[in-house]
């Protein structure tokens, strides 16, 4: 049934429809107008205020990956909408649903070049899975129905809604029921693509599955666990596939490529003359920007986007569809068959399983002054949930959860993985807390990159959000500093800074704070922020010449091609 209503009204309306439980934001100008509508839902719809878009609009990509649906960020026109780019980059290259709403100047000052104009549409473009922009308050609904159908169909994505200031508070008659909130289904997998795989994989002698964000996505990890089980296939993942199959599976082999990789997933990638990759490609992560030998001449790649085969990787037949499909149909085609356990397998990877494990050892128990990195974050994983969820941001820092933080559930992984970009953790902790208040959330970060959105420290602490911050100090962006002891002959510039007191910073904004500054202090200092309530920083002052579990000849090698 229609009714009068104006175009902000119109929106709340549209984004109640689609589910909408937050929305994460700051006011401006341009865009007061919706702020206010948003008061007469407040029981509804929760108005978060952060202190920076970056952080707004990464909150609203984490929210997208953990429910499926489009998280929602508010932002003012011109710098507003620029201040959240970033975040739009890191939700296009991870397949995030997201809706950006930006406001922007009234209709008739648009092409003035005025304060505060800027062409939302074209800049967002290359970052978006589409633009949107009504032109009257009436074509809010059906404009909002474009954009969700865009940003959920396909590979997801975010989207850009830009409203004119004076569309807000414009009436029109409006019959929200009668909008149309739907995606596009997955064009279906062929039966006989499903079989050409399973034959691929039996006629090999070293078959591999590569499982990527599409299976997480899909919520198929248990027939992708069903599926390797059938026929004994080890598997390996993207960032984004963590925990599609748990890591502590006797088949999964971890996490392979740059930004995480170990050495024995990196050598099973190697070795492997047939491989089946499930929502994820071959891509520069995945190969070490392609520097990594691939063994396989046989490729099938399964996704739900055509665009996922970079021209670098080696050929791969695609098959289009949602890896979901694909593994309902190959488990009623393998019926009640089970394959023995692979030998060959176990053969191949011994050495590197070898390596890898002296590796992980070593890194966990390295003697000093000062806290063993590796060692607080094992100690850490052994005194929460199962189900905990982890974020960080992007840097050195993220190699010690990756490693020592198991993870046994698809989606408790929060990382930047394809775009890399610093700032996300602490936004992905607070929007994780929020989503899922009954779990325990951890952010492990660097001190650069917490330095970066610390401010909204305050918004964690508005928002009562009970969050765990684990900061590994070690006074400089040390990827870099390594590289340039490395390949630049100690020629140190740019990398190596001075940081507040980040317990004392906590306190400062009513938070809780400890400073973890020697290794007798860990087990008590972790068992106290823990207990503690509300958000709680740790910051861990660790040895900046600490190296953490990492591929390093495949990482070295990238380097230098």
């Amino acid at each position: 049934m229609s009714q009068q209503m104006t175009g902000a009204q119109a929106l709340v309306q549209a984004l109640l429809k689609m589910g909408t439980a937050r929305i994460y934001g700051i006011i401006g100008t341009s865009n007061v107008a919706f702020v206010d509508a948003l008061y007469d839902v407040r029981g509804e719809i929760r108005y978060v205020s952060c202190r920076h878009e970056q952080v707004a609009a990464s909150m609203a990509d984490a929210e997208g990956r953990l429910t499926g649906r489009p998280g929602v960020v508010l932002v003012h026109s011109g710098p507003g909408a620029l201040n959240a780019l970033i975040s739009a980059g890191n939700a296009y290259k991870d397949s995030s649903p997201m809706m950006i709403i930006t406001g922007a100047v009234k209709r008739r000052l648009a092409k003035c070049d005025g304060m505060l104009e800027v062409d939302h549409r074209r800049v967002f473009a290359p970052l978006c899975k589409g633009t949107f922009r009504p032109e009257s308050a009436a074509e809010i609904p059906g404009v909002f129905s474009l954009a969700y159908r865009a940003a959920m169909s396909g590979a997801r994505g975010p989207v850009l809604i830009e409203i004119p200031e004076d569309v807000w508070i414009e009436k029109a008659e409006i019959d929200i029921d009668q909008m149309p909130l739907a995606a596009d289904p997955p064009p279906p997998v062929d039966r006989a693509d499903v079989k050409a795989a399973l034959d691929m994989l039996t006629a090999a002698r070293l078959p591999l599955v590569l499982s990527g964000g599409g299976v997480a996505y899909s919520h198929s990890s248990p027939d992708l666990v069903k599926f390797v089980e059938a026929l004994s296939l080890p598997v390996i993942t993207t960032g984004n596939g963590r925990g599609t199959i748990p890591e502590t599976h006797p088949l999964c082999l971890g996490r392979v490529g740059f930004g995480g990789g170990n050495v024995v997933a990196d050598k099973a990638l190697e070795k492997c003359d047939a491989l089946l990759c499930l929502g994820a490609g071959i891509s520069d992560m995945t190969s070490y920007e392609f520097t990594s030998p691939i063994g396989a001449t046989n490729i099938m790649v399964v996704n739900i986007s055509p665009e996922c085969l970079s021209p670098q990787a080696p050929k791969s037949k695609l098959i289009v569809g949602d890896a979901a499909d694909f593994l309902r149909q190959a488990l009623a085609e393998l019926g009640g068959r089970r394959e023995a356990p692979r030998g060959l397998w176990t053969e191949a990877l011994a050495e590197a399983r070898e390596l890898w494990n002296l590796i992980v050892w070593s890194c966990a128990s390295r003697q000093g002054k000062l806290p063993c990195p590796g060692h607080v974050i094992r100690q850490l994983a052994g005194k929460v949930p199962e189900d905990t969820i982890v974020s960080v941001g992007a840097g050195m820092h993220l190699l010690y959860p990756m490693v020592y933080m198991p993870a046994k559930h698809p989606l408790c992984y929060l990382s930047t993985v394809n775009f890399g970009s610093m700032g996300f953790g602490l936004a992905a902790a607070m929007a994780a807390k929020s989503v899922y208040p009954q779990r325990t959330v951890v952010a492990v970060l660097g001190d650069g990159d917490f330095m970066m959105t610390m401010q909204d420290l305050e918004t964690a602490v508005r928002e009562g959000l009970d969050i765990k911050i684990v900061i590994l100090n070690d006074f400089r962006y040390r990827v870099l500093n390594f590289r340039q002891k490395l390949q630049f002959g100690g020629r140190i510039i740019g990398t190596e800074h001075n940081n507040p007191d980040f317990a004392q910073l906590a306190k400062c904004f009513g938070a809780a704070g400890y400073r973890l500054d020697s290794p007798e202090q860990v087990d008590r200092v972790l068992d106290s922020a823990l207990a503690a309530k509300g958000p709680v920083v740790v910051d861990v002052i660790i040895d900046p010449e600490d190296m953490p579990p990492m591929n390093a000849e495949a990482t070295l090698r990238m380097s230098a091609g």
